[in-house]
This record gives structure tokens, C-alpha cells and sequence, in this order.
């Protein structure tokens, strides 16, 4: 996505990358996870379709399902279903390989654009006073030559989360970047199935999320191309769901709604059992370095590598190529002095929200640590409040859709505090309280409020 943004401003653009990319949807060693389930949310998709006007009509023509009639996405919150309705209008599932093979096809289509396959980078060029990048080193991996030199007006760093970006700078004398890390602890095992002929279901994906910090256990069925399920189970806080047959059926089986047991019970696999353990997750703060070299920016991944099981990253990346477009954009008239810093101070604007979400949602699992940042304070009372948010969705629409607005990136995290729905969520609450003390007097001391939110229902003229 962000080689399709320099297509606009410069005259070439090469694409480097340590793997041979396959000639037909499939996955590769360089991308580990393309094995397990992924989503696209609503805004990701958005911007792809901005980016690559008609992929949505490729990714058709290359098999992906289309239903009409259906709920898109039935999402089984710790707290439980939310009432989703199904939509008139159509739905789409296609798979990660689909849509990487689908934007590489567009990408070799343009005319100055070169991909660079199997060869690595191991080092930037630089010029004699080091403050401006002006290429990179690169090995071919299949050869035996020398390192070849490649020179180039903006180097752009999108290798991923194991990107030697900040060795690259301290050896052209620049600092180690500040970063914030979080070891998860999550655990893929994944599997492709037929989608049983006539199956019932009245969803086109199904999302359970597990319930922290009690049920570990996640499971996603994706619809994708050529009606294929793409299962994924998911443990967290090191709980790792197994990869042999019995195990994989159990951990589906102890999920906490029985919707994906009861579909692949019935359903053909097609593929065997893939286990991934997700590496620790880190926010590189390249922004905030006093001193960076001009003719080089880093994005992606190699800034900002999330926990896969929320479904940010291919989102994020996308929301990251507008502002690569957007900063160069700003500078196209005049000699881009000062760009890579702008550029790099809104990315970090840019994953800020998604990266404290994600990352927060980690923190709720025992022996979940963030290092390299100060505490959050207050983390307590923001999980507390999520959950009271996903209680209230179970029952209130406009609590689901504000809910589903942000988990589908369409709106930052910070609108699920708007007075209207604070208003709603703390109602609702309210509301059980009530119910829970009228139906039982003892059901109030287990009622997973605050006394804060009890002081609430006692004084119900401040609650707005």
C-alpha cells in the first residue's frame, strides 16, 4: 500500500522482499501468520478499494464469497451475542493470501514499478556526513556476489516487525528509538474447511471472543474464497490452543458459545492443523528521536507490530499509506525538507489509539507485562468500563453499533466515552442493579460494579 502511494510522486519504485512471491494465493515463509484467519475491518476495506479502485470486483472474479441477506459478522462478546441484524446489502469474505496476491498482480501492472525478490537488505547508504540516506545494500540471496548497491531518492522501511531500522540508525550514529513492548502470550491453531452445502447459518463470520480473565479461549470462522471456512482457535496470556485432532475439536468445544463446535463438527477439513505463537508485540517511537536522517521513513509493522487476534494490521497499515500520501502530498512543490519527520510524527499520531487499545486489552491476562512505558493509570476502570459498554450492547443497539464503530476502526476509541453513550451504558447498569437487588438482595455484592457506579444509581441527577 505505500509503494501504491509513491507510484503518484516518484518516477520508480522498487519493491524489495526476502521471499519469492507465489504465483497463485498461497502462503509464504515470510509471512508466518498468512496460515490463520484474518479480517479486514469495514475501514480497511475502504481505503484498499480507494487505493486499487475495483479489487472488490477482482477479489470477486478470484472466488471470493458474496452473500446478500446475511449478517456479516455474528460477534459473541464475553458478556454475550450481540443483537445484530442481517443486512440487505452484500457481504464479502476473501482470505489475506487473496487480497495480497490481488494488490501485488495491480502493483506489477504499473508502469515503473520493479519487485526485488529474494534479496535482502542488510544495511543503508548514506552520504559522507551521514544526515541523509541515499540507498540501501542488498544480497541477493540465491547468489554468492558481493552485496549490489541500489541508490534511491526515499528509502521506506515496511519489512515488519523484525526490522533492523533501529541498528541501521545507530550505525549511521543516530539513537535507539524508544519502545514499548507487551508479550501476549497468544497461541494460533488454524485449519481450512468446506463450508457445509446448505449450511443453516445465518452469518457470513463468527467471532467468540474469550473472557479474561476467566476463558482464554477465542475461535474465529472466516468466510473466504471459494466456500472455504478459515477456523482460527485462539489462546491468550500463554494459553496455547493444541494442534492435534482431539485437542482442537475440545478447545472449540469449550469456547464460551457453542456456534463454531456445532459448524466444524459437520464441516470437511481441508487442510491439516497450523500452530502459530504470535512474537512479542512492540511500538517503536521513532518520533521521538532528536536527530533523523533525511531520505529514509520506516511504517508498518516496523513500527507498530500488534497483536494479530484484534484484526489492526493490514487496517492500520492502510490508514498509514494515506498519510504517507498526505505528507508527501504537503510537500510536493518544494524539496521535502522536514518531510520524514512530519511523516513520522503522524504515524505515531496515527497508532497511537490502536496501539493503546490493543495493547490494554493484552494487560488484562495474568502475567501480562508492558515494558518500556509508564503504568497506566486507571487501566482498572477502563477495562471495568468496557465491560459494562459490552453488557449494554447485548441489549441496546446504539451501544452495539458505537461498539462495532470502533472495533471496526471507523471511529477512535475515545467516542465510546460521548455523553450519549455514557449515558446508555451507565443506565443500563443502573438497570441490573436494580433487577439484580429486586430479584435477590444478595446478587448486588457480586455485581461486578464500583462503588463509584453505586454512588451513581444513589444520585442519579449526576449521571450526565
Amino acid at each position: 500500500m505505500a509503494a501504491r502511494v509513491l507510484i503518484d510522486y516518484f518516477e520508480q519504485v522498487s519493491i524489495i522482499d526476502r521471499d519469492t512471491f507465489p504465483d497463485v494465493p498461497e502462503p509464504r515463509k515470510g509471512v508466518p501468520q498468512s496460515y490463520h484467519a484474518h479480517a479486514l475491518p469495514e475501514k480497511g476495506q475502504e481505503i484498499i478499494n480507494r487505493l486499487f479502485p475495483g479489487i472488490l470486483d477482482e477479489l470477486r472474479a478470484g472466488g471470493a464469497s458474496s452473500t446478500y441477506g446475511v449478517m456479516p459478522t455474528a460477534v459473541v462478546t464475553p458478556t454475550g451475542k450481540l443483537p445484530l441484524v442481517k443486512q440487505d446489502g452484500e457481504s464479502l469474505g476473501f482470505s489475506r493470501l487473496l487480497l495480497e496476491w490481488q494488490v501485488r498482480r495491480r502493483l506489477a501492472a504499473q508502469a515503473g514499478v520493479y519487485f526485488l525478490t529474494n534479496c535482502k537488505v542488510t544495511g543503508l547508504l548514506s552520504t559522507p556526513d551521514r544526515a541523509r540516506v541515499i540507498g540501501v545494500r542488498l544480497h541477493h540471496q540465491d547468489k554468492d556476489a558481493s552485496p549490489e548497491m541500489i541508490q534511491a531518492d526515499l528509502v521506506v522501511d515496511a519489512s515488519g516487525r523484525y526490522s533492523k531500522a533501529p541498528e541501521w540508525l545507530v550505525e549511521l550514529g543516530y539513537a535507539v528509538p524508544p519502545e514499548e513492548s507487551v508479550n501476549s502470550g497468544t497461541g494460533y491453531a488454524s485449519r481450512i474447511y468446506a463450508k457445509p452445502t446448505n449450511f443453516p447459518a445465518a452469518w457470513q463470520h463468527l467471532v467468540i471472543f474469550g473472557h479474561p480473565p476467566h476463558n482464554p479461549r477465542s475461535g474465529f470462522i472466516m468466510s473466504n474464497e471459494h466456500n472455504k471456512w478459515h477456523v482460527s482457535l485462539v489462546g491468550s496470556g500463554g494459553n496455547y490452543p493444541p494442534t492435534n485432532e482431539a485437542g482442537f475439536l475440545q478447545w472449540a468445544h469449550d469456547l464460551s458459545d457453542p456456534s463454531l463446535y456445532e459448524a466444524i463438527r459437520v464441516a470437511e477439513p481441508l487442510s491439516p492443523i497450523q500452530g502459530f505463537r504470535v512474537p512479542q508485540t512492540r511500538l517503536r517511537h521513532f518520533e521521538r528521536l532528536d536527530r533523523w536522517p533525511t531520505g529514509f521513513i520506516v511504517t508498518g509493522d516496523s513500527v507498530c507490530a500488534f497483536n494479530p487476534v484484534y484484526g489492526q494490521g493490514i487496517t492500520v497499515s492502510a490508514l498509514e499509506a494515506l498519510v504517507l500520501d498526505e505528507c508527501l502530498r504537503h510537500y510536493k512543490h518544494c524539496n521535502r525538507q522536514g518531510f520524514e519527520r512530519l511523516f513520522q510524527q503522524q504515524l505515531a499520531k496515527t497508532v497511537a489509539a490502536p496501539w493503546f487499545m490493543s495493547s490494554s486489552e493484552d494487560l488484562r491476562w495474568s502475567g501480562v507485562k508492558l515494558s518500556g512505558a509508564r503504568p497506566r493509570i486507571g487501566l482498572g476502570i477502563l477495562h471495568h468500563y468496557i465491560n459494562l459498554v459490552l453488557q449494554q450492547a447485548c441489549d441496546d443497539p446504539k451501544v452495539t453499533q458505537a461498539y462495532l464503530n470502533v472495533v471496526g476502526m471507523m471511529v477512535p476509541p475515545q467516542s465510546l466515552m460521548q455523553p450519549n453513550i455514557l449515558l446508555r451504558v451507565f443506565w443500563g447498569a443502573i438497570k441490573s442493579i436494580n433487577q439484580a437487588a429486586t430479584s435477590n438482595p444478595a446478587n448486588l455484592e457480586q455485581f461486578p460494579l464500583s462503588s463509584e457506579a453505586i454512588t451513581l444509581h444513589e444520585t442519579p441527577d449526576k449521571v450526565g
